[in-house]
């Protein structure tokens, strides 16, 4: 029994399918026609000049003249790769990795020949090299993710939405935070953003993210808030729809992964200076390489200091990141790394500026209503271990532990209502303190197993993880202030013996308790198992059972909270390569996410867990000899228990009763030409309350567009007196949004269009150039747009126009 989803408002769904359906009968007739299709077997390994093997290197499969890419695939845990279905003729084998020089071999296969054998040997990369993994040294096109199955697969052998953006692509937008990165992604979006910035939330497929989980650094929940810049990350990857079979505790939007730069075998060093028109100075470095003449110690430390301002009145962000790395070989079948990661920042805390009525308040956008001494203070620090040992030649074990203590300081005086004057404001002084602590143990078993002709790829795992928050707060009355003409030093900076904690009333029904502890422990044990049915008929399915006991002892009341609960998480996906250039997929799968620290209701009980489900189909795309790759996804997902931020108070949450996202999506990247690279996404969302006992059912979910889509697109000038100059720019582009369920105060669309130009010049090695110079144009057309809402009280303006520069030299 087939079952039938409705897409209402999605004209063009039945269309795209048919066309999809078209263009892989026609592509496939067309190759049958071309080329006969063959039974002979090639299988290889990728070593190094040792010997040793090399898992996760991209091998890629072409014609003899090595002109057009027929398959692609990974090397196992042994460095084992195969390519089955080849007629006889000549071959290109080609082999990349990071850290290492691209491998090549050509094979001629007989006819009569029924598997033949290759080893691809690969040397380490000249001094100045710098190669991002899984993605070309000049490309936006990324492969594989190890984000959707903790393993480095071909992203077309994935049955979910997957997005990647890249270090290319980062570094020729000059973003410094993870969400603007990520918003290159179709179906992102900027959610409630905090402390002017700092920290991003996003929404993923129109459903909210939060703060406090679904944001992961290689595989490690962290708080969100915390500034999360792009100073030791090599990539942003987006698995979109729930992800709890392998994460445990994720809601049904997706997670977002940020995996860092790792120590590399070869010597590079990279200073950054950026600046920008507001004041902006980010001097940055990033140094790595052996340690000595070691050739089993690597290390690589980055580094970056802050001093920020902003069009904001009185905004201002100071920060220094510390990001030290060491990975040790002990010997060829163990790798060993440390990191540790320290971030320090005092930040003015800026909420926004309030609506009237349902519309934003006709203020300038620069217009702020706190106090100019106002800061958040924070200081952050994690440190992790990662051991990998490979236990025979296809079975490789990693077990990871990361620490994080993170602790929260606000000093600021926030809007309370809105007097009948309507212009004045009420406003309240607030002191608070969130101490965080996060500490997760993750076990994985990775190998391939084969039954018959049928090949498994295993993923068998377990993981530990405990959180804890201290909520403490205090709060007193302020001095109210006028909408249109906002007084700055109205007050003195207030001390915490001058706030009285009972500001908010506990005999109040909606009294929101800031003096609590909360403590989250979860567990999970999960199986996972790539089944490869045929050549080109691949089934993805996995279960993970999670636990997790969650207590809240909250002061003021003197009471005490607990809740557990233990659930089956499966997914099941299936992928078909029906032609060489496409493959279809459809996949089921299920979310479940326990309310974390800090996140409470009224009266201090815990919520109940949110729970969804997703239906998605989808094809792969890749097309130009493989340098552009296009995905097309249609989904469906329902979700009860959305946690979001309380209209009415802006420190507490609420649940919804049941939501609903619907949607398209389409996502291309690559280089269409030598030196010419873009990249494009584009969402249709509808994202909806199905129900809710205080929200009418059809209600759009907070800062979920209908529509919304990205371009961005870079040539670089390969020829002449003029080579190294790089010109592009792009669009970023969203329709209208509402703040939250009620529908009552709306964000206007918008289109920003932004510019960029670098120039690359001095000695080179490995093809980099020694100097970078970059000019990136923010908003070039200077339009007033709103990024987010959260409540009334906090809309965040875009942006006017800002122009940012950035010297990097490279040795």
């Amino acid at each position: 029994m087939c079952k039938t989803f409705d897409f209402p408002g999605i004209a063009t769904t039945g269309f795209l399918i048919r066309f999809l359906i078209g263009v892989g009968f026609v592509t496939s007739a067309v190759g049958q026609a071309q080329q006969s299709v063959g039974t002979a077997r090639l299988t290889g390994q990728v070593v190094d000049q040792q010997g040793g093997a090399l898992p996760g290197a991209t091998v890629i499969l072409l014609n003899g003249a090595g002109a057009v890419r027929l398959q692609r695939t990974s090397a196992g845990v042994d460095g084992a790769f195969s390519f089955a279905g080849l007629a006889p003729g000549d071959y290109v084998v080609d082999a990349q990795r990071t850290g290492f020089n691209q491998g090549e071999k050509k094979i001629t296969l007989a006819a009569g020949q029924g598997e033949s054998s290759v080893t691809i040997a690969m040397t380490v990369a000249g001094p100045g090299q710098q190669v991002t993994v899984s993605a070309e040294l000049d490309s936006f096109k990324t492969d594989e993710s190890s984000t959707a199955t903790k393993m480095n697969i071909p992203l077309d052998e994935i049955p979910q939405g997957v997005g990647v953006a890249n270090q290319v692509l980062i570094q020729s937008q000059q973003d410094v935070a993870f969400a603007d990165a990520a918003e290159n992604i179709s179906g992102v979006n900027r959610d409630v953003l905090l402390a002017g910035d700092v920290g991003s939330a996003l929404t993923v497929r129109g459903l909210p993210l939060g703060v406090f989980s679904n944001y992961y650094r290689d595989g490690f929940s962290f708080d969100g808030m915390v500034p999360s810049d792009s100073t030791d990350v090599d990539r942003v990857e987006t698995l979109k729809g729930p992800a709890s079979v392998l994460y445990g505790r994720a809601n049904s939007g997706g997670i977002v992964n940020l995996i860092t730069k790792e120590p590399q075998p070869t010597t590079h060093y990279t200073f950054s200076f950026q600046g920008d028109r507001y004041g902006a100075v980010r001097p940055t470095f990033d140094i790595t390489g052996p340690v000595g003449n070691s050739d089993k110690l690597s290390y690589r430390l980055n580094a970056e200091l802050a001093d920020t301002s902003s069009f904001r009145n009185y905004f201002h962000d100071r920060r220094y990141f510390l990001a030290p790395a060491l990975t040790w070989k002990p010997q060829s079948s163990t790798t060993i790394r440390f990191l540790i990661e320290y971030m320090h920042s005092r930040t003015t805390t800026d909420y926004g500026i309030p609506a009237l009525g349902d519309r934003i308040a006709p203020v300038p956008i620069s217009s702020y209503y706190g106090e100019p001494w106002q800061h958040s203070h924070l200081q952050n620090e994690t440190g992790s271990v990662d051991v990998s040992h490979k236990l025979s030649s296809r079975w490789v074990v990693r077990s990871r532990f990361r620490a994080t203590l993170t602790d929260w300081n606000y000093l600021d005086t926030s809007l309370g209502y809105l007097l009948p004057d309507n212009q004045t404001y009420t406003r309240y002084d607030e002191d608070l303190a969130y101490p965080l602590r996060f500490y997760d143990w993750q076990t994985d078993l990775t190998g391939i197993v084969k039954t018959g002709a049928i090949e498994h790829n295993f993923l068998i795992g377990f993981e530990y993880g405990f959180q804890s928050a201290v909520q403490r707060g205090v709060f007193s009355d302020a001095p109210p202030i006028n909408l249109y003409d906002p007084v700055p030093f109205s007050q003195s900076m207030p001390s915490p013996a001058t706030l009285a904690a009972s500001f908010f009333n506990p005999s109040d029904p909606d009294y929101f308790p800031l003096s609590g502890t909360t403590r989250l422990r979860t567990h999970g044990g999960y199986l996972q198992d790539q089944i490869s049915l045929l050549p080109r008929l691949k089934l993805l399915a996995g279960v993970r059972f999670e636990g997790f006991t969650q207590t809240y002892d909250e002061l003021d009341y003197d009471t005490h909270n607990r809740q557990s609960n233990v659930s089956a998480l499966p997914r099941i996906g299936i992928t078909c390569q029906v032609a060489q250039p496409l493959s279809v997929y459809a996949s089921w799968s299920r979310s479940f996410s326990p309310t974390l620290a800090a996140q409470f209701g009224p009266n201090g009980q815990a919520f109940p867990p949110e729970k969804g489900a997703q239906y998605e189909a989808g094809a792969r795309t890749s097309e130009l000899h493989g340098r552009l790759t296009s995905s097309l996804a249609l989904y469906r997902i329902r979700s009860t228990n959305l946690l979001i931020t309380n209209p009415g108070n802006p420190l507490a949450s609420i649940q919804l009763g049941e939501v609903e996202s619907k949607g398209v999506e389409f996502d291309s990247s690559g280089r269409i030409l030598p030196g010419w690279n873009v990249t494009f996404a584009y969402a249709y969302n509808e994202a909806t309350v199905v129900w809710d006992p205080v929200y009418p059912a059809g209600n759009m979910l907070q800062n979920a567009p209908r529509h919304s889509g990205s371009v961005w697109t870079i040539y670089e000038i390969q020829h002449g007196a003029l080579r190294g100059l790089s010109l592009g720019g792009g669009v970023q582009a969203r329709s209208f949004r509402y703040i939250d369920p009620a529908d009552d105060v709306i964000l206007p669309g918008y289109a920003r269009l932004d510019a960029a130009a670098s120039y690359a010049f001095g000695p080179s090695h490995n093809e980099e150039k020694r100097y970078r110079i970059a000019v990136n144009i923010q908003n070039l057309a200077n339009r007033v747009y709103y990024v987010s809402g959260n409540t009334p009280l906090d809309i965040f303006p875009g942006s006017p126009i800002n122009v940012m520069t950035q010297l990097q030299i490279r040795y």
